[in-house]
């Protein structure tokens, strides 16, 4: 169950976490005269705006959506981590620092429209923040209440005010100038903003050139909310190292800067977002690597449950055949150094396991070292370049258990060896499905246009058309694929995957709370599948499905994430 960091919840909740620690007080007002990125001095690592926050915490604060989860056994693990209480820790001493707990109803009561967070350090959690507002209706707030405690101080003649808790050495600074409102946890960013306002020279986040690079490129019109990375600065955090959910911090490393915009149309929510690679990539590479793809998005059933298509090379290829169709669970074994011992009988001819061979086929060959080496080479030989994996729960025949067959389809630049596959495969599951090599012969089948399968009870099949080679562990869903005929991507896509959350969650249920039933679960920790992800699960169970499609240049990568919610 995947569902990115950048989805609208998770931009909610960012800003909401960010305005919590803020203690942010803003009220809707029109639009601002300047972008508020003119606003915000340079060295900010990452940037979010939102054109109407009020608006977003509103709904996310009367969503069943957040109802469930605060309910959920999912925030109750969340209200345990390492993370949660850090970020808890911080809260308590802003609250220490400004005088006033910076709490969630207070926040709601006080929200406004234009609003950015600007983050300069994620361990110290050091940050500005600026919304426009009234400022009349903030002189009737609790922190401009307050001032009297705070340290009064002057930028570009403006005043605003500061205040240190000696505990932790938490800044809070705020002003009001111009109808907005700044909050800072840093004095300098403050005195930065007050100068920016007032015409100053000093180099804002709008003139760097990594945000220059990233805004210039991002559509004209930006979302309901708009996020700016500089990468280079982030995949070398030591917190961010620590606390991000995909782990793939060599592979961020390789970017620049990436910026995201969420567009909220109905029951459509869309994500587009572009990220720079730090390097360039060759161009024929990708030219080649896209077709392949877009052959493979001509075959796709429209009701897959999961599906991703990526380029994709021998090795890879191999990876997920092995685990999806061929050998799921095979584990090497280690090759023995002394040959086993023999007992000696009094003479016998043979055993009743001779009755097993077959003498009318050739025997599958049991190649010593991996037995998935052939299968490589075999596929080698015809260049792979994307592959697709189909996947859809289904019901077996007694409707009690449920099963996942899957489909492996590999675009490759030349033709394939029908029979050079057919033995590879043999020689794969060998080890793992007979003694004597039963069930391991291929048949031909007429069904959808002719395919191959193992005559054994486990369900193998293979399919060639043109440059195209199909593994699969299931007939039905095989020749679905063979019989499907879509319309090619409109431009070059390099990537694409799918889930469908409505047609895939009441098994996932199931087969969770299956693999969890002998979990011990306690009162401190409950099952990770069936209680916590599903939980998580079950709190968006009015989205429908999730959409990304990737296409690629020699210097960036732009994808379109799409969100379909059933209401």
């Amino acid at each position: 169950m995947r569902f990115r960091s950048k989805s609208l919840i998770a931009g909610v909740l960012f800003l909401s976490v960010s305005g919590i620690i803020a203690g942010s007080l803003f009220r809707p007002q029109s639009a601002p005269a300047r972008p508020l990125d003119q606003l915000v001095p340079e060295g900010s690592m990452l940037y979010i705006e939102a054109k109407d926050f009020a608006a977003l915490l509103k709904e996310w604060n009367s969503s069943s959506e957040r109802a469930q989860w605060l309910k959920s056994d999912n925030y109750r693990v969340f209200s345990t981590s390492r993370l949660f209480l850090r970020l808890g820790e911080a809260s308590d001493q802003f609250a220490a620092a400004a005088g006033l707990p910076p709490n969630m109803e207070f926040l709601t009561q006080a929200a406004g429209k234009e609003s950015a967070v600007a983050l300069y350090d994620i361990g110290n959690l050091e940050f500005l923040f600026l919304t426009r507002l009234s400022s009349a209706n903030f002189l009737q707030s609790k922190l401009w209440q307050s001032r009297s405690k705070f340290q009064p101080r002057t930028a570009a003649g403006k005043q605003f005010y500061v205040r240190k808790d000696d505990s932790s050495g938490r800044v809070v600074a705020f002003a009001v100038f111009d109808d907005y409102l700044l909050l800072a946890t840093r004095e300098d960013l403050l005195a930065g903003t007050l100068e920016l306002m007032s015409g100053s020279k000093g180099r804002s986040l709008q003139q760097e050139g990594w945000y220059a690079q990233a805004v210039a490129a991002a559509p004209k019109i930006s979302g309901d909310l708009r996020m700016v990375m500089d990468l280079k600065k982030i995949a070398v955090t030591p917190h961010f190292r620590t606390y991000w959910v995909q782990q793939n911090i060599t592979e961020m490393q390789g970017y620049s800067a990436a910026i995201s915009d969420l567009y909220r149309e109905g029951r459509l929510y869309r994500e587009e977002r572009i990220i720079f690679a730090a390097e360039q990539a060759d161009e024929s590479d990708l030219a080649q690597s896209a077709q392949a793809v877009s052959s493979l998005l001509a075959v796709l059933p429209k009701d897959a449950g999961f599906y991703h298509v990526s380029a994709a090379g021998a090795q890879a290829s191999l990876a997920a055949m092995r685990q999806k169709i061929l050998a799921p669970g095979l584990s090497s074994t280690a090759d023995r150094t002394l040959a086993p011992q023999v007992q000696l009988t009094g003479g016998t001819a043979g055993s009743a396991s001779d009755l097993e061979t077959r003498i009318d086929v050739a025997p599958a060959s049991r190649a010593a070292g991996d037995p998935g080496q052939a299968l490589s080479e075999a596929l080698g030989k015809s260049t792979p370049l994307a592959m697709m994996v189909v996947q859809s729960t289904a019901k077996t025949n007694d409707g009690v258990l449920l099963r996942i067959p899957a489909v492996v389809a590999i675009a490759g630049a030349g033709d394939w060896d029908v029979a050079a596959l057919e033995r590879a495969a043999q020689q794969l599951m060998a080890p793992a499905m007979t003694t004597s090599d039963l069930g391991l012969q291929w048949r031909e089948v007429k069904d959808a246009g002719g395919y191959f399968e193992l005559d054994g009870l486990n369900p193998v099949q293979m399919a060639v058309r043109g440059r195209i080679v199909y593994f699969a562990n299931d007939a039905a869903l095989l020749s679905t694929v063979l019989q499907t005929k879509n319309q090619p991507p409109s431009g070059p896509v390099t990537y694409a995957a799918a889930f469908s959350h409505a047609r895939e969650r009441e098994n996932f249920y199931k087969l969770t709370s299956l693999l969890d039933q002998n979990a011990r679960a306690t009162e401190q920790e409950p099952q990770f599948f069936s209680q916590n992800i599903a939980s998580f699960s079950r709190t968006f169970s009015d989205l429908e499905s999730e959409e990304v499609l990737t296409r690629a240049t020699k210097d960036r990568i732009q994808q379109t994430v799409t969100y379909r919610w059933i209401h």
